[in-house]
């Protein structure tokens, strides 16, 4: 069986990045606070 991928906003992904680059929090820790896994941000 095959699982579909999500898809994210541009929007979702640039504060995503936003949080971790300005605010200074761990990818785990703003993986965890958004629902997604960490390898989705560290990519």
């Amino acid at each position: 069986m095959t699982t579909k991928r999500q898809k994210y906003t541009r929007e979702f992904k640039l504060e995503a990045i936003s949080l971790v680059i300005e605010h200074k929090r761990k990818v785990a820790e703003v993986a965890q606070s958004l629902g997604i896994g960490t390898s989705t941000l560290d990519n």
